[in-house]
């Protein structure tokens, strides 16, 4: 059940990944926005400074660069974890364009639709995620579309759909192969790689979690580059590979240290208790989930809360301390209507049974467990169900690559049938020459005999008049 937080921490991944590749409009750019496109993923904080330094020279900008200039703070503040700034951002910069029907529209729509998603507003953030990739068709922009694709998946993971959120992602991944975009192919395979962890495949999970970590290190982008690292920390950490899993998060508190960026700050507190009290440091746990709780006031995503509940009952529940466990899952169960999320609801229902078992409560336990078994069950047909599904795309995958290299195969004999019909036509001209030299030979040679012949029977036939006279 703590893979739960995995899921959430995509979402941080994902829109960010949006590329500072210049519009139409690029060579308009002032230069200190020219600036903050470029150095937005490596430099937020600085860059938002800069960006607010000029704000008064926006007013003097056309409406189109207006628009840009709430774009790229829409963006700062998605990296820095200020959704409902962003929020803000995102629909001034959507009124200045009224319906436009421009790529930098597509991109507002898709910051709107991650602020919506992290203040648990799924539905809109669907809409605005939908009206975008339509956009983007219309536009025949393949970038854009595949990361409104990603978008999607996302929405459908947070509501445990895996089966649509894999199809979606195993078309994306190959479309974005294609494209040789950097940033996309980082973005895709965060994504893929957390939901092959969410099925239970982690080997698999990790190596796209690890192309994408390079892949951002590459890019330069700090907060994809974090993100990335917790994300690995916390496949190692489900795989019982605790020194591995610490030794990232720690690694992200040196990388943090001097950072005001609290989002990143909370969860890696957050991974270190969770690692912490798996590997039985039970003290250590408590500091550590109490050092994240301090920061979680300043979160601006709501779909942290019940998580976080879930994740500090299970410390005080290995910790014995059964009173305080069962305070922060009646909390957890408070906030989950904001997450929506069955598979953390059937983690509550299990881990209440045995609090209540433990308190004595042994009818209510019974009760509790009942109602888990029947949510086990259905979760488990729906995992059943989500892996027939992949082994029919492995399969698919299978069949194609055997159906490309037959293909190959045949185009391979075909051209050596080709090969060997040119040399036997070569062949086949050399002997005509040959035949033909020869027969031209033999007769300048029968010419000659005759001419000869006849030369001589002219000779012989004077000489003899000469003697009969």
């Amino acid at each position: 059940m703590q893979k739960y937080l995995v899921f959430i921490l995509v979402f941080l991944t994902l829109i960010t990944g949006f590329s500072a590749v210049a519009n139409s409009e690029s060579a308009e750019l002032p230069a200190w926005l020219k600036k903050v496109t470029t150095e937005k993923y490596q430099q937020p904080d600085a860059m938002l400074a800069l960006l607010q330094q000029h704000q008064e020279e926006r007013v003097g900008l056309s409406s189109q660069l207006q628009a840009r200039w709430y774009y790229e703070q829409a963006i700062l503040f998605e990296v820095l974890g200020r959704h409902i700034e962003q929020q803000q951002a995102a629909e001034q910069g959507l009124t200045l364009l009224a319906e436009q029907q421009s790529l930098l529209r597509v991109k507002l729509l898709y910051a709107l639709g991650f602020a919506l998603e992290m203040q648990a507003d799924t539905e809109q953030a669907m809409q605005r995620y939908e009206t975008g990739i339509a956009l983007a068709t219309l536009l025949d922009d393949e970038v854009q579309i595949l990361r409104g694709h990603i978008n999607q998946a996302a929405i459908y993971l947070s509501f445990n759909k895996h089966k649509q959120a894999l199809a979606l992602l195993q078309d994306t991944y190959h479309r974005a192969q294609i494209l040789q975009n950097k940033a996309l192919i980082a973005e895709v395979n965060a994504e893929l790689g957390l939901l092959y962890v969410s099925i239970s495949f982690e080997e698999e999970g990790i190596v796209l979690l690890k192309t994408a970590l390079q892949l951002y290190q590459e890019l330069g982008w700090q907060k994809n580059i974090v993100t990335v690292k917790f994300n690995l920390a916390r496949t190692y950490g489900f795989l019982q590979q605790y020194q591995l899993s610490l030794q990232l998060y720690n690694e992200i508190l040196q990388a943090e240290s001097a950072s005001t960026d609290v989002m990143n700050l909370y969860h890696t507190y957050l991974g270190l208790a969770i690692t912490s009290s798996a590997s039985g440091a039970g003290d250590a746990a408590i500091s550590y989930i109490n050092k994240a709780e301090a920061y979680l006031p300043q979160l601006q995503a709501k779909v942290h809360i019940a998580t976080h509940h879930y994740e500090k009952a299970l410390i005080l529940q290995r910790l014995k301390q059964t009173s305080l466990a069962m305070q922060q899952l009646l909390l957890a169960e408070q906030s989950l209507a904001l997450e929506n999320d069955s598979e953390l609801a059937m983690g509550l229902t299990y881990v209440k049974s045995q609090l209540l078992a433990e308190s004595g409560e042994f009818e209510r336990a019974y009760q509790q467990l009942e109602q888990f078994m029947q949510q086990f069950k259905q979760q488990r047909n729906e995992d059943n169900e989500l892996a027939l599904e992949r082994m029919r795309l492995v399969f698919a995958q299978e069949q194609q690559q055997q159906q490309n290299l037959l293909l190959l195969q045949d185009n391979e004999l075909k051209a050596l049938r080709l090969q060997e019909v040119e040399s036997s036509h070569k062949l086949q001209m050399l002997w005509q020459i040959v035949l033909g030299s020869s027969t031209l030979i033999l007769s300048i040679l029968l010419i000659w005999q005759l001419f000869r012949r006849k030369k001589l029977l002219a000779s012989n036939n004077k000489n003899s008049k000469q003697e009969q006279a």
